[in-house]
């Protein structure tokens, strides 16, 4: 049986960061520090783990931010590859907007790479999440296995909590004859690693699309059934 569970202690804060370092190995890095982690866990963070019995098989971190407004930050969430595509990143993302609205944030925003389709849908149509901002490399030259060589070029996505439930959309079937469509590779994570040159044509090309946009005054109004970001 999956549970959600927050994590207090420094026992069970140290299966999260297993979790968060078999997923974005570097070495000798961890992705976040025990001492760091229990700082701001003590100060009112939010840390859960995902439990399938007694195994700890994902986990997820955000934290308090003010700018534009006092909101919730989610900066990462992981699952073991056996618990990967499962609907456990939506049940964590829920978990976490009921928990925020909650605890008083207006809203949650995380970042998410905008060439990875299966994070669009999710976020875009399942979440029903807006699209803030479009940063190129926002966290610099990354040393994971699974970002390394690449430009850490980010979404920006905020998620109110304002409703008495979050509002997911249906993906577009028709786009408005005027809207610009931005298309996503099938799986950028295999041509990252087997084509790196294709993959940042790719990463190039999607980046100038949004900058362009939202340049024009454009914004994410959802995500098409061809795989496609619609912007009008």
């Amino acid at each position: 049986m999956i549970q959600i569970r927050e994590l207090h202690t420094l026992e069970e804060q140290f299966h999260a960061r297993m979790i968060f370092d078999s997923i974005w190995p570097a070495a000798n890095e961890t992705s976040v520090t025990s001492n760091l982690l229990q700082a701001m866990v003590h100060g009112g963070s939010y840390l859960v783990g995902v439990f399938d019995g007694p195994k700890v098989v994902g986990a997820s971190f955000a934290f308090p931010a003010i700018e534009p407004e006092i909101h919730l930050h989610s900066h990462m969430t992981a699952f073991i590859e056996s618990h990967r595509d499962l609907g456990l990143g939506t049940a964590v993302k829920m978990h976490q907007w009921a928990w925020a609205k909650e605890h008083g944030y207006a809203s949650i925003t995380w970042t998410f790479d905008p060439l990875v389709r299966r994070n669009a849908r999710l976020n875009i149509l399942k979440l029903g999440a807006e699209i803030n901002s479009y940063l190129p490399n926002f966290y610099g030259n990354m040393a994971d296995d699974l970002n390394y060589g690449d430009e850490s070029d980010r979404l920006m996505v905020r998620w109110d909590t304002g409703f008495d439930q979050p509002v997911p959309r249906s993906e577009i079937v028709e786009p408005p004859f005027d809207a610009e469509l931005i298309a996503l590779p099938v799986d950028i994570v295999q041509i990252r690693r087997s084509d790196p040159e294709l993959s940042q044509r790719y990463r190039f090309e999607v980046r100038e699309a949004f900058l362009n946009s939202f340049d024009h005054g454009k914004k994410v109004v959802g995500f098409s059934a061809h795989n496609e970001y619609v912007l009008e």
